[in-house]
Parts: C-alpha cells; sequence; structure tokens
C-alpha cells in the first residue's frame, strides 16, 4: 500500500498512524468498517436478546485500532442476566489487560491469535471471563502483489449478510491517574475458503447459534467454538489505496476499484 506522507499526518494521529501501519506490515486484521443499523444486528443475532441504544451508530467506512468501536457483552442487568442477553457497549479498539503498567501494550494486542489467547498473559484471563462480540459490515486486508513491494487493500464482507460478527476479547483497565478504559481484541485464525486467496488470516467469524455460548459459556466452550465455527461465505473485492490513511472516511472507500 501507498503510506501517506508522515508529515502529511497531524500529530495527535501519528501515534495511530504507526500502529495500523505495523498491523498492515505484521499481517494482522487491522481495519474495519461499521455502518450497519441496530435493526440489522437485532435482526442477525436472533434468538439472541440485544439491548442497544436508541440512535444507530455513525457509519464508520475506515474503523481503526486505538479508535472506538461498538461490542457486545452479556447484560449485566438482571433481566439481561436470566435471559441470558446481550448488550451493546462502546469500546477502545487494542486490548489493554486490566494488569498493564500504561497503555502501550494496546498496539501489539489489536488482534488475538486462537491458536495461543487461552495462554498469552495478555489475553489469558479475559479468554476466561471476558469474551464479546465485535459486529461489523466488513473489513479490510492488503494482498501482496507480485512485485513483493505493493500490496493491494480488499474490502470483505458476508456474501449474504449486511454484518458479520468477530469473535471478541475485551478487558477494564484503571490507570493511576486516568479514567478507568474499556478495551477489545478481534481472534483471528488461519484463513479458509476464498479469503485464503489474499491474506493468511482473518478474524474468527460467528454464525448466530454460536453467538450466546461464546459470550455465556466457558473457557472451554470457546476453545470448541473456535473448532466448530463453519468457514463463512464472504465476499471480497479490490478498493482504493485511500483506505490507507486513516482519515479517510466515506462509502466511496468500500467501492470496487474500477477496471484499468
Amino acid at each position: 500500500m501507498q503510506d501517506p506522507p508522515i508529515a502529511a499526518v497531524p500529530v495527535a494521529s501519528r501515534r495511530t498512524w504507526f500502529a495500523i501501519k505495523r498491523a498492515i506490515d505484521w499481517g494482522m486484521c487491522g481495519r474495519d468498517a461499521a455502518f450497519y443499523t441496530w435493526r440489522e444486528i437485532h435482526a442477525f443475532l436472533q434468538p439472541l436478546l440485544l439491548t442497544t441504544p436508541t440512535d444507530d451508530p455513525e457509519p464508520r467506512f475506515n474503523r481503526a485500532p486505538t479508535q472506538q468501536g461498538w461490542v457486545l457483552l452479556p447484560d449485566a442487568s438482571e433481566h439481561g442476566v436470566a435471559a441470558h442477553a446481550a448488550m451493546a457497549v462502546s469500546m477502545r479498539w487494542g486490548l489493554i489487560p486490566f494488569w498493564a503498567k500504561d497503555m502501550k501494550i494496546a498496539y501489539s494486542t489489536i488482534n488475538a491469535r486462537v491458536e495461543s489467547a487461552s495462554a498469552r498473559p495478555a489475553f489469558r484471563d479475559a479468554w476466561k471471563r471476558r469474551r464479546c462480540l465485535v459486529p461489523a459490515s466488513g473489513y479490510y486486508e492488503w494482498r501482496a502483489l507480485a512485485d513483493g513491494k505493493t500490496k493491494q487493500p480488499y474490502f470483505v464482507h458476508a456474501a449474504d449478510a449486511p454484518v458479520l460478527m468477530f469473535a471478541g476479547l475485551w478487558d477494564r483497565w484503571q490507570g493511576a491517574e486516568a479514567e478507568a478504559i474499556q478495551s477489545y481484541s478481534i481472534v483471528t485464525m488461519a484463513a479458509a475458503g476464498a479469503i485464503a486467496e489474499i491474506h493468511d488470516r482473518m478474524p474468527l467469524i460467528l454464525p448466530p447459534p454460536l453467538l450466546r455460548d461464546w459470550i455465556y459459556g466457558s473457557a472451554d466452550d470457546a476453545a470448541s467454538i473456535a473448532l466448530a465455527a463453519p468457514v463463512p461465505e464472504l465476499a471480497f473485492h479490490a478498493v482504493s489505496k485511500a483506505v490507507g490513511n486513516v482519515r479517510n472516511q466515506g462509502g466511496g472507500l468500500i467501492e470496487p476499484l474500477a477496471a484499468g
């Protein structure tokens, strides 16, 4: 991908810029899009009940680590617990473990590899007790071209649904002088199906029958779900390299790249 000149990126955004560039270079799932409505999420989750804000989320066509995103957690209310329902909470992308000394670790925890998350210190406790769902309209992945230097971005989305539901982990961190921060990580797996044509990793994407058990089940249940989750029907197409700049937004980012 062609990176924007670092001098053109505002100082406040440079840490995010470097985090995203590192995510792409290291082969992480480091960018997604969220332009769904709560109605679409409710319909997809059935029969899992969900409590959401009244207003639909602001459309985001280029959501990046360190930014806020909606995640779905077990509903802690009396009614929610009884019904095994879920609730939507806004969190920061990039998990900060409760024991971390500072927030810097978040730049290496935007993804949790399913093969090692249950044992890795940053994710071990969250795997046992704090699993979540991360709804997305789709995500971006970069394919290395034949010259070994150029990367072409693709937009990946469900072939037959308006949303994808990523498996996630979350935690709550309290700094010495900062407000408590809730943050999340997207669980990834080895790429399967057609997506393996463009990348060797992909988010762990869960179908509706497995959603409740992912957030309410035991750690062993989570491991079983990760193994049992079917490969989803995904579609993808090449998009403009403008998505490589975290400042860019708008529906044009997901439009298929014009031939030629």
